[in-house]
């Protein structure tokens, strides 16, 4: 049976009780709005989201995964600055930059694009911009001062390692959809790079 299949990379516990933290102060602040609010264990970032997986294509992305990842070594990315998606002038998501000043997962979503081609699953339109969503405003013609109020705040910079690619399956349930990690693929460690330049 299928599964809806996304790839990801996580955020350190310590930034996630930050995010966690700043998206309760919105909560409270608006208490009526009808919002979608991300449970701190679901935050992640999106490299590619694929959807419906046979238990081939699943394989083949395990090797994809593990074959970039090999190739990748630890970097770190930053949390910083609001935003929303599409407009504030019709706001429905709220998310949180990422900074990727090595361009490392710019890097790995390319091949991810890349590579998944090949095994039948359409490239993204989009270009890729690496973000943190926070919130899904079910109203948005009643959450422009919510959307105004993010816009207007500053998130203070919260920086992390990334040392893993993971394979997650969105399981959907009554409630919301729940995260299963299926594989984690670690990242090349600097130690293995220094043994190959020396």
């Amino acid at each position: 049976m299928p599964k809806r299949i996304f790839i990801a990379v996580d955020i350190s516990e310590r930034v996630r009780r930050e995010v966690a933290v700043y998206a309760q102060q919105l909560r409270k602040e608006f208490a009526d709005l009808r919002v979608g609010w991300e449970k701190p264990e679901k935050l992640h970032l999106t490299l590619k989201f694929l959807g419906e997986t046979g238990e081939t294509q699943l394989k083949e992305l395990f090797e994809i995964a593990e074959n970039i990842a090999a190739d990748v070594p630890a970097f770190h990315l930053q949390i910083t600055d609001t935003g929303v998606f599409p407009s504030a002038r019709n706001p429905r998501i709220l998310w949180l930059d990422v900074k990727d000043e090595m361009g490392s997962l710019a890097v790995i979503n390319n091949r991810i694009e890349n590579e998944c081609e090949k095994i039948g699953f359409a490239r993204e339109n989009r270009s890729f911009k690496p973000h943190l969503t926070i919130a899904r405003l079910r109203e948005p013609g009643k959450s422009k001062l919510l959307a105004e109020k993010h816009l207007g705040n500053k998130f203070e910079p919260a920086r992390f390692e990334v040392a893993e690619i993971l394979v997650y399956e969105s399981r959907l349930q009554p409630a919301g959809s729940i995260y299963a990690k299926l594989k984690s693929f670690e990242l090349k460690t600097q130690m293995s790079q220094n043994i190959e330049t020396t």
